[in-house]
């Protein structure tokens, strides 16, 4: 899926985009997942290529093994906190940053 903006398209991460950069940053390989979720290594990679889709359980224990909240794994947004506060726009769990976000946060760019 894709969104069209004025400077053309803008992928989105789907439910295996977000299932791969989980395990990137938590350093986890397919291998291990598969070993940590006693299911082979082709059925991790069907996972992230979205050939088949993980049940909750295994949604649940993909996101405790890589440190992903579970909500930002299923739908690519962070719920607010209880306070009400939300992460910056750029945080790693942002499944859709826009470059605008990085201005926003990070101030304007001399």
């Amino acid at each position: 899926m894709t969104q069209m903006t004025q400077g053309g398209a803008v992928p989105t991460w789907d439910l295996g985009d977000r299932l791969g950069k989980a395990l990137r940053v938590a350093g986890v390989s397919v291998h291990e997942m598969a070993e940590y979720l006693g299911v082979s290594r082709n059925t991790v990679s069907n996972y992230t290529s979205c050939r088949v889709t993980p049940d909750r359980r295994t949604r649940m224990l993909w996101a405790l093994r890589t440190g992903v909240s579970l909500a930002w794994l299923e739908t690519g947004k962070e719920p607010p906190a209880p306070d009400g506060s939300r992460p910056p726009a750029w945080a790693p769990w942002d499944s859709n940053p826009q470059p605008t976000d990085y201005v926003h946060t990070l101030g304007a760019v001399a």
